[in-house]
């Protein structure tokens, strides 16, 4: 299945929510000017205006350096968040030690080092498991807030320091869980347009199943009619029931399935009354329907999967584009009558803006069901103003569902 969806960049595919997500370019080119402008700023100010720079000096801003390097790469390679932050944070803690063990430097400083634990730190309370995450947060806390009074002695700059640097990391450790939270809440809702979509597919199987088996059992009476006084009626017998408990089980199944209140599907009829049915009596939605399109043979599957597309993509065009002057749906084979082609489009986007995916994830329910099919779903800007969704549903042989030609009386 390709579930496409087009923004400003005109292309976006989407992923599910356990992917990891490619880095967003502008977050990474503003990290990468923040860390390398206050780095530039240290090495301006402590090595090259002030002269030669005490040993401690420059080991901190080393290290400062140094740690803009996993920061940026956490983006890069989120599965290894954990190994860059725990890296980060025992070089900090090192380099505090090493202060403390030293003659404490008087110039107070370390603005890159600190940025960069709380990019760090963030990410692992975004992204890693919840013990592991407390335990780099705690340890990124104690390397940011007694960082300033283990290199720079306890004095009262040293202190305000360490407790604005300590609200620095509380804030950090905030916004992570706020990102935590997000992504878990998206995934849920994902998981729950999946298991709608599921159930409403195991409503459906009633009409689809029963359909086959009726004939099944239809087939085996009147075999039992033609065999009645043959040896095989008692197999024959034995089939009608079999199907007969079987249309039972599905159906006791589907209205255990059925939440209450819950209106019946639409029965799967022939592809145009389906369209029709879907569109309703809404007098400004055009409809274009192929010559011959009520002769094509459907499956019925394919025909609830239609009703479902367009009743779908018109309930989001009345939600996210009131303002549309022309909405059409458009039904045709493609392909040499390989594909049916289902487009749903509107005029309702307004220039600059960016619509999102429509309902949350309406489109997540639509794919599930067409990719059951082996099908592709696309949904996205078109034109200047518009707004498509595109089905195309693979259609069964032509050469095996064509009814057989007629014999030509010869007489």
């Amino acid at each position: 299945m390709m579930i496409t969806r087009t923004t400003q960049e005109r292309t976006a595919t989407n992923v599910l929510p356990t992917t990891a997500q490619p880095p967003v370019r502008g977050l990474v080119i503003a990290e990468i000017v923040v860390l390398g402008g206050l780095n530039l700023d240290q090495l301006l100010r402590h090595v090259i205006l002030r002269g030669p720079a005490p040993a401690g000096e420059i080991c901190y801003f080393v290290v400062g350096a140094a740690l803009a390097v996993p920061a940026l790469l956490r983006r890069r390679f989120p599965e290894r968040t954990a190994a860059l932050a725990a890296a980060g944070i025992v070089l900090s803690l090192a380099c505090s030690a090493v202060g403390f063990l030293v003659k404490p430097v008087a110039t107070l400083d370390g603005d890159p080092e600190t940025v960069a634990l709380m990019l760090l730190v963030g990410a692992a309370c975004h992204r890693l498991p919840r013990t592991l995450a407390a335990v780099l947060a705690v340890l990124g806390g104690l390397a940011m807030a007694f960082a300033p009074i283990l290199r720079y002695g306890d004095s009262a700059a040293s202190l305000t320091v360490a407790v604005l640097w300590a609200l620095l990391w509380g804030g950090t450790v905030m916004v992570g869980l706020i990102l935590r939270d997000a992504d878990a809440r998206r995934e849920a809702a994902f998981m729950a347009a999946r298991n709608r979509e599921r159930l409403e597919l195991a409503r459906e199987l009633h009409d689809l199943v029963a359909h086959h088996i009726t004939g099944v059992v239809v087939r085996t009476q009147a075999a039992g009619v033609i065999l009645a006084d043959g040896p095989e009626r008692d197999l024959i017998k034995e089939i009608e029931h079999a199907g007969t408990e079987a249309l039972g089980a599905v159906r006791r199944l589907v209205t255990m399935l059925r939440s209450p209140g819950h209106a019946s599907p639409v029965p799967a009829s022939t592809l145009v009354e389906t369209v029709k049915a879907a569109v309703g009596d809404d007098n400004s939605v055009t409809v274009r329907l192929a010559p011959g399109l009520a002769e094509l043979a459907v499956t019925p599957e394919t025909v609830s999967t239609v009703h479902r597309v367009v009743l779908e993509s018109l309930t989001n065009v009345r939600k996210h584009a009131s303002d549309a002057r022309t909405v059409t749906v458009a039904v045709e084979p493609a392909d040499h009558d390989r594909l049916l082609r289902v487009e749903v489009g509107n005029d309702g986007l307004r220039p600059g803006r960016v619509r999102r995916s429509p309902g949350g994830y309406g489109l997540i329910g639509m794919g599930e069901r067409i990719a059951a099919l082996n099908g592709t779903l696309t949904a996205g800007e078109h034109g200047e103003r518009g707004w498509r969704v595109l089905a195309e549903l693979p259609l069964p042989d032509a050469t095996a569902a064509a009814p057989p030609p007629k014999e030509e009386d010869t007489r």
